[in-house]
């Protein structure tokens, strides 16, 4: 069994429900693992299916589907905030460019 079986299996066998959440470093330490590595694990679980929640008391498994969904909405609100920063790094890069081209015709001509 893998790591991130045996990561799963430990979340499901002692921390299921936000009130028995675990801190990615307990996790780091058990499994000899960066926190990259806990988050890597983390993510695949859940594409996988698997009901990890997590918020800032750390991870565990839904308990009932309110929990799961609770924690899906957060990860929603959390990509649209990823996405609102990524469209404004696009505008600002965008503006840059104009500036640029705006400041090289300036030195040309002038």
């Amino acid at each position: 069994m893998n790591k991130e079986q045996k990561l799963y299996d430990y979340l499901e066998k002692h921390h299921i429900g936000r009130d028995k959440a675990v801190h990615s470093k307990k996790l780091e330490k058990k499994f000899d693992i960066c926190p990259r590595t806990v988050r890597t694990y983390i993510n695949n679980l859940r594409k996988s299916g698997y009901p990890v929640c997590s918020d800032d008391k750390g991870y565990w498994i839904a308990k009932d589907p309110k929990e799961a969904i609770k924690s899906a909405k957060r990860w929603g609100d959390f990509a649209t905030e990823v996405n609102n920063a990524r469209t404004g790094l696009a505008v600002a890069a965008i503006q840059m460019r104009t500036v640029t081209k705006i400041t090289e015709i300036t030195v040309k001509v002038g």
